[in-house]
C-alpha cells in the first residue's frame, strides 16, 4: 500500500507540475512554495499558517529534519504563524525561521512581529496575499455564485510588509514570480525580522478545497 500511496502522490504531482513554473499574474501560490523550497536552508524551521496555503505549500516544501513542519492543525487554528515563529526562534536561534502566512492568518496575529522586532529575532515571513478568506470563499462560490459567494470573504490587498516596516522590520513587496528570490535573499540578508507581501492569484484553489465533501 505504501508503494501504491507513493504512485498517486507522484500522479498527482505530475498535474500541477507546471504551476510550479509558472510566470503567471498574479503569482501562482505553487510557484511561491517553490521559490521558497529551493530558498530554505537545509535545517530551516518552516511555518504554515493559513487555509488553502497550507494545504498547496505541504505539497511542495518538505523540511529535512522531525518537527521542523509547524502548521494550525487538523482543526485548522489560524493565527499560529507568528506565536510559532516566536517560539521557534527562541528556542533555536541559530537555526533559519521561514513562515507562510495566507493574508487572512496573518491579520489575526501579525501584529506579533512587534514581538520578534522588539527581541531582534531575524524570521523571514511571507504572505501569500490573495485579498480574501479564499478556502470559504471557494465554498460559497459553489454554492451560492459569484455575486452572493463574493460575501463577507473579500478583504482588501494590503501591504503587510509596511506594517512591519512601520515596526522597524525589513519589508518587501512582490507582484512578479521572478521577484520572488530576490526579496527572499534581500529579506535573510536584512538580518532583523522581514516580511514579503506576494501577491497570488484569488482564483487558484487546492485540490483538497475543491474536493472537500462540505463544498458540493
Amino acid at each position: 500500500w505504501f508503494e501504491e500511496l507513493c504512485r498517486i502522490e507522484n500522479e498527482l504531482s505530475e498535474k500541477d507540475r507546471p504551476f510550479l513554473y509558472s510566470d503567471a499574474v498574479p503569482i501562482h501560490p505553487l510557484r511561491l512554495a517553490r521559490e521558497i523550497k529551493e530558498f530554505m536552508q537545509k535545517d530551516a524551521i518552516f511555518i504554515a499558517d493559513g487555509g488553502d496555503v497550507v494545504t498547496m505549500s505541504a505539497g511542495v516544501i518538505t523540511p529535512c529534519e522531525p518537527g521542523h513542519w509547524l502548521d494550525p492543525g487538523p482543526l485548522g487554528t489560524l493565527g499560529v504563524g507568528t506565536p510559532f515563529a516566536i517560539a521557534a526562534k527562541a528556542a533555536l536561534p541559530d537555526t533559519e525561521v521561514i513562515a507562510l502566512f495566507g493574508d487572512g492568518a496573518f491579520g489575526l496575529t501579525g501584529f506579533d512581529y512587534d514581538t520578534l522586532i522588539r527581541f531582534n529575532m531575524p524570521v523571514i515571513g511571507v504572505v501569500a496575499n490573495n485579498a480574501a478568506w479564499n478556502q470559504v470563499r471557494y465554498g460559497q462560490v459553489v454554492r451560492y455564485g459569484k455575486v452572493r459567494g463574493d460575501v463577507a470573504n473579500i478583504l482588501s490587498p494590503l501591504r503587510y510588509d509596511r506594517i512591519v516596516e512601520a515596526m522597524g522590520g525589513h519589508g518587501e513587496h512582490v507582484t512578479e514570480a521572478s521577484q520572488i528570490r530576490p526579496a527572499l535573499e534581500r529579506a535573510r540578508s536584512a538580518g532583523k525580522p522581514s516580511l514579503i507581501n506576494v501577491m497570488v492569484d484569488p482564483n487558484v484553489f487546492s485540490s483538497g478545497t475543491m474536493k472537500a465533501s462540505m463544498f458540493q
